[in-house]
C-alpha cells in the first residue's frame, strides 16, 4: 500500500495542530513526523496504523508515533485530532529518535490521556486564551508519554530502506531547525555523512517531493504565517521563512501558487483559500 507524506502546518501560537472533525472521513495512507493523538467524541472510526486495522468508538482514541503510517475513515463520526510537533518533543529529549510510545490499555496512562483530550476537545468553544490552556494540556499529554508510555526501540531509527529512514527523518529535522540559513542537498547529505545521491532518492521515496521542492514548500509555510498570523511586513516575512529578499519571496510564491504573497493572504483572510488546503503548481 503506498503512504503519502504529510506536511501539517500548526495551529497559531502551539507546537501542534487541533482538528475537531465531523461528518465523513476519509484520508489516504499516509505518513508525518508528527506525533498524532485521535479521540473520538460521537460515532465510530476505523483506523489503520501500519496495516493493522480497528475501529475506534465513543471516548475512545489511538496514539500514532512519529512517521507510522496510517488512514482514518468513517461515514458519520465526530473525533478530535492532535498532532504534537516532534522537534517540540525532542526539545525535552533529544534521544526521543530511538524511542517509541504505546498505550497499555487499562492503564493508569491510558484514563490520563483520555481525560486530556476530553480536555483538549473542549478548549475549541473556550472564548478567553484557548492558546495557553491547550498549550498547556499538550505539555501534560507529552508529560505522561515521555514518563509512562515510552520504551526503547533501537531498531525504529536503524531502517534505512523504508519510510522510516533515519537519513530522511534527520534530513526533515535538519531543515526544520536550519530554514533560515543557506544550505544545499549536498551539505546536508554531508552532514548526515551519505552521499548525495542515496538521500535524494530515499527523500524522494518517503515524502512524494525532492529536496529542494520539501524547503522551498516549507519556507513559503513559514513565511506566509508571519506575513498573515503574525502581521510581519513582506520585507520580514520572506526573512522569516529564510529567503534572501522580498523579491525572491515574491517570486517564489507566484510560481508556487499562482499568486503574490498579499493576494494569497487576502485569500486566507477570506476564507476562500486557506493556506492549508493549497497545493503548489
Amino acid at each position: 500500500m503506498n503512504s503519502e507524506f504529510e506536511l501539517i502546518r500548526y495551529n497559531r501560537r502551539l507546537p501542534a495542530r487541533i482538528e475537531i472533525r465531523q461528518g465523513a472521513i476519509e484520508t489516504p495512507y499516509h505518513w508525518h513526523k508528527e506525533i498524532e493523538l485521535v479521540y473520538v467524541l460521537d460515532g465510530a472510526l476505523e483506523i489503520t496504523v501500519n496495516n493493522a486495522a480497528q475501529t475506534l468508538r465513543v471516548n475512545e482514541f489511538r496514539l500514532i508515533n512519529s512517521v507510522e503510517n496510517h488512514s482514518l475513515s468513517a461515514e458519520n463520526v465526530k473525533c478530535l485530532i492532535l498532532d504534537i510537533s516532534y522537534e517540540f518533543a525532542t526539545r525535552f529529549d533529544k534521544t526521543l529518535y530511538s524511542s517509541v510510545f504505546k498505550v497499555v490499555s487499562g492503564s493508569g496512562a491510558e484514563e490520563e490521556l483520555r481525560n486530556l483530550l476530553w480536555q483538549l476537545s473542549r478548549t475549541t468553544d473556550e472564548s478567553e486564551l484557548p492558546d495557553l490552556r491547550q498549550y498547556g494540556l499538550i505539555t501534560d499529554l507529552l508529560h505522561v508519554l515521555f514518563v509512562q508510555c515510552r520504551h526503547e526501540n533501537p531498531g525504529a531509527v536503524k531502517k534505512g530502506e523504508n519510510i522510516q529512514s533515519r537519513h530522511v527523518k534527520l534530513a526533515i529535522e535538519y531543515i526544520e531547525q536550519h530554514y533560515r540559513e543557506h544550505f544545499t542537498e549536498n551539505s546536508v547529505a554531508d552532514q548526515l555523512g551519505v552521499q548525495p545521491v542515496y538521500l535524494a532518492r530515499r527523500f524522494k521515496e518517503a515524502t512524494g517531493k525532492t529536496f529542494t521542492k520539501y524547503i522551498l514548500e516549507f519556507r513559503l509555510a513559514r513565511s506566509m504565517d508571519a506575513l498573515v498570523n503574525k502581521g510581519m511586513s513582506i520585507d520580514d516575512a520572506a526573512k522569516a521563512g529564510g529567503f534572501p529578499s522580498k523579491r525572491t519571496f515574491v517570486a517564489k510564491c507566484k510560481q508556487a501558487y499562482g499568486v503574490t504573497p498579499f493576494q494569497l493572504k487576502k485569500q486566507q483572510q477570506s476564507g476562500d483559500a486557506p493556506l492549508m488546503h493549497l497545493t503548489p503548481k
